[in-house]
C-alpha cells in the first residue's frame, strides 16, 4: 500500500470515514491533510484521536515514504465542514438529492462552473444535475476538477426573531 492508502486504512479502522488524504506544499513545508467525518459530525476529540493514530504509524514508518520529504512535514486533521468537498464518484452517489457546486477542468457548453441538485450518478460515471428552471445537465465525472456541497441556512417554520431591548 502507498502512504495515502495506509492512512485511509488507519482512519477507517479508528471508526471514521476518510473523506480525503492529501499532500500539499504549504509555504515551503509539506502538509499532510486528512479530512474525516462520521454521522453526527466531528469534534476536536475525533481529530485528536485520528492525529494520534496516524502519528503513531508515521513515527515508525515515515522513512518508508519518499513523499514525506525526510520528516519535514506537518499533519492536519479536520472535518470537511458544512460545504464538504466531493472527491470520489461515491461522494456524488452518497449525496444524491443535495445541492452542489461543481468546477470543471474544461468547458462544457461554454461553462466551467455548475450548481444544482444531484439527481443521479449513471453507469457511465456521469453526474446528472438538476439546474435552475428544472433543466438537467449531464456532467462526466472525469471532467470534474472539484466539487462541494452547498450549505443553505433555512429558518425553521414559526421561528421568531429576537430583538435586543435597550
Amino acid at each position: 500500500m502507498d502512504l495515502l492508502e495506509e492512512i485511509e486504512y488507519i482512519v477507517d479502522k479508528l471508526g471514521y470515514e476518510c473523506v480525503h488524504v492529501g499532500l500539499k506544499n504549504d509555504t515551503g513545508k509539506l502538509k499532510l491533510q486528512i479530512l474525516i467525518d462520521m454521522p453526527g459530525g466531528i469534534n476536536v476529540n475525533d481529530c485528536e484521536n485520528v492525529s494520534k493514530g496516524v502519528n503513531k504509524f508515521l513515527d515508525g514508518h515515515d522513512k518508508n515514504f519518499a513523499e514525506l520529504d525526510k520528516g519535514r512535514y506537518y499533519l492536519e486533521v479536520s472535518s470537511p465542514g458544512l460545504e464538504r468537498p466531493l472527491f470520489k464518484l461515491s461522494d456524488y452517489e452518497k449525496f444524491k438529492g443535495r445541492e452542489v457546486r461543481i468546477r470543471l477542468s474544461k468547458m462544457l457548453d461554454e461553462r466551467k462552473n455548475y450548481s444544482g441538485k444531484i439527481l443521479d450518478v449513471d453507469e457511465n460515471k456521469n453526474i446528472i444535475l438538476e439546474l435552475e428552471n428544472n433543466l438537467k445537465k449531464i456532467i462526466p465525472f472525469e471532467n470534474i476538477k472539484g466539487g462541494n456541497l452547498i450549505y443553505r441556512f433555512e429558518e425553521t417554520k414559526g421561528a421568531k426573531s429576537r430583538r435586543l431591548k435597550k
